[in-house]
């Protein structure tokens, strides 16, 4: 079976090579879930004083007077909202009026063309019987032949352009219906409503904000407690820190002494006294760190009893109308989101509708062109009759339809010149003006009710956070409080396993016998241990037990060497002194 990668990490930890190493364990463990505990603690009463801005912030006499303001025009608002939509109806049956008329028109021309189709055919069966001037009317029925063929693909275009421009308005008649429907279902009763009920949600605002200074006073005196247990941690790190140069100072620096006693003597005194200094202030710290837990906790559990009541009490049933407010604005926002959605599909197919008409405009001057050779093929039968004498009497007949032919398509050319003018004005006013205005109106609405909508959920969520806040802290903060104070008073129940450790160091100390000779290897070694050190008393001790180690030596000489000058010059263990 494999092992996981920090199960051997584990085990040797859990089976301690030197003394102090289930010290230093415990240490770690002990000060890292106190840290814990008091980071979780630390956090939940954060949140309590974030939520106590954030309720005075949000039911304030500023914020009560914009809701007012806010929701006096919502009625005003609803009537223009309907007010453009009854335009963009009336724009939207303006167009579908003017696109039936048009499709009436380019029917009617195509029923011209077809026309046009048999006179052609019927001309070429008549120019089979002639037996003179065949050339001259093959001549002419070939040219009509090409008109006709010319304008049938040309008629088949515009065709198939109506036909897209069909589909796209009915699409439009799709969009137009929901939107309808969107409007008239959720945005307009829901924007009432929420202009009649102002009053109401207004005084449950004011019903909200009360009664939460009291608890800001109480939680400012949690807060002065709390900074004592982050001193107390930090004493906790620096004690682990002291206690890893006992154990360098007892096991690496004894072992690089070699056989010299005077340096071990001195290695094994300053092991002795290290750990009774670094004991006896932890001791201290811990006594204070868990008295000020109990303060806190006492404290935490007078200010959890009023905001119990406060937020979880009578005070907590008065957020229903704004609950309810709140979901009316964002209802509204929701539809208008739609509604948007709407338009925006409705511009683009107004559009396309734009673009096929444009189409048909550009075919409109090459159909004309037809006409004119319409009524140039109808004179050419003219003179083909008159030149053919008797034979000619059949082509009359075709000349004149050719002639009738030509006043139709004239007439309904006109017809679908006008047409087809109105149908894009009709067209650009859909994608410009009618969808544009009811946009314009939208936004505003939208804007309205999402600033309505903000505001109260400010209020909802900053009294929610409070209930739910105040709900939590009952058992988490009294739970995390006991639990680090539970760790303090242990930790400080194992301290007296150094106790064994300390005289294992004096019997070393009591074998080990001689004077220190200042060699620079031992000069070299003692300096590196106190460069280790991190705290002033650590260095104090140190410097102490080596002038009793040195009584021949001066004062000069046995203080540490200074550090050379310089901007940087001590900063390091100034430094060291502090982030510890």
């Amino acid at each position: 079976m494999k092992l996981g990668p920090d199960l051997p990490e584990a085990i040797r930890m859990a089976q301690p090579a030197h003394p102090l190493d289930f010290v230093l364990l415990s240490t770690e463990q002990t000060f890292l879930r106190a840290g814990e505990t008091l980071a979780q603690s630390v956090r939940h009463l954060k949140d309590l004083r974030v939520d106590f801005g954030r309720l005075e912030a949000a039911l304030g006499p500023a914020q009560t007077e914009r809701f007012l303001s806010l929701t006096a025009e919502t009625g005003t608002q609803a009537s223009c909202l309907a007010g453009e939509f009854v335009q963009f109806e009336e724009a939207s049956r303006g167009l579908r009026t003017a696109v039936a008329a048009m499709r009436a028109e380019v029917t009617d021309l195509m029923a011209t063309i077809r026309a046009i189709s048999i006179v052609k055919l019927q001309a070429r069966i008549i120019g089979n019987m002639l037996t003179g001037s065949r050339q001259r009317v093959e001549a002419f029925t070939g040219g009509l032949t090409r008109m006709a063929a010319e304008a049938a693909d040309l008629v088949a275009e515009v065709d198939e352009a109506m036909n897209e421009i069909a589909a796209e308005t009915a699409a439009m008649d799709d969009e137009a219906a929901h939107l309808s429907q969107t409007l008239r279902e959720l945005v307009l009763p829901n924007l009432t409503a929420i202009g009649a009920a102002a009053a109401e949600v207004s005084l449950d605002r004011q019903r909200m904000a009360e009664g939460h200074e009291a608890l800001a006073q109480r939680m400012e005196a949690i807060f002065g407690s709390v900074s004592h247990l982050i001193l107390a941690l930090q004493a906790g790190d620096s004690a682990r820190q002291r206690f890893e140069h006992v154990r360098h100072l007892t096991s690496d620096a004894l072992a690089a002494a070699a056989d010299e006693t005077g340096l071990e003597a001195v290695l094994l005194d300053l092991g002795v006294a290290q750990t009774a200094a670094t004991v006896r202030g932890l001791t201290v710290h811990l006594g204070a760190a868990q008295e000020t837990f109990l303060e806190v906790q006492g404290s935490a559990s007078a200010a959890i009893g009023l905001a119990s009541g406060l937020y979880l009490g009578d005070a907590s049933r008065g957020s229903g109308a704004i609950q309810t407010m709140v979901g009316r604005a964002q209802t509204v926002e929701t539809g208008l989101a739609r509604c948007g959605a709407h338009l925006h599909r409705l511009a683009g197919h107004a559009a396309r509708v734009a673009a096929h008409l444009e189409k048909i405009r550009h075919h409109e001057g090459r159909m004309r062109r037809i006409e004119d050779q319409v009524r140039l093929f109808g004179l050419n039968a003219v003179i083909v009759c008159a030149k053919l004498g008797q034979e000619g009497r059949a082509l009359q007949e075709i000349s004149r339809q050719l002639r009738d032919l030509t006043q139709v398509s004239a007439e309904v050319f006109t017809r679908l010149h006008g047409r087809l003018e109105r149908t894009q004005e009709r067209a650009a006013a859909i994608g410009s003006e009618a969808v544009a205005g009811l946009e314009r109106e939208m936004g505003r609405v939208s804007d309205r009710a999402q600033s309505i909508r903000v505001l109260l959920e400010e209020a909802e969520a900053a009294h929610a956070a409070a209930g739910h806040a105040f709900g939590k802290a009952g058992r988490i903060l009294t739970s995390s409080l006991e639990t680090a104070a539970g760790l303090m008073g242990n930790y400080r129940r194992n301290l007296a396993s150094l106790q064994a450790f300390e005289e294992q160091l004096l019997r070393r100390r009591a074998a080990a016998s001689g004077p220190l000779d200042p060699t620079p290897a031992a000069e070299g070694l003692l300096a590196a241990v106190r460069k280790s050190y991190t705290v002033p008393e650590e260095r104090e001790i140190h410097d102490a037990i080596l002038r009793a180690a040195l009584p021949a030596r001066t004062e000069e000489e046995a203080a540490p060497p200074p550090a050379e000058a310089g901007p940087g010059a001590g900063s390091e263990e100034d430094l060291a002194d502090i982030f510890f």
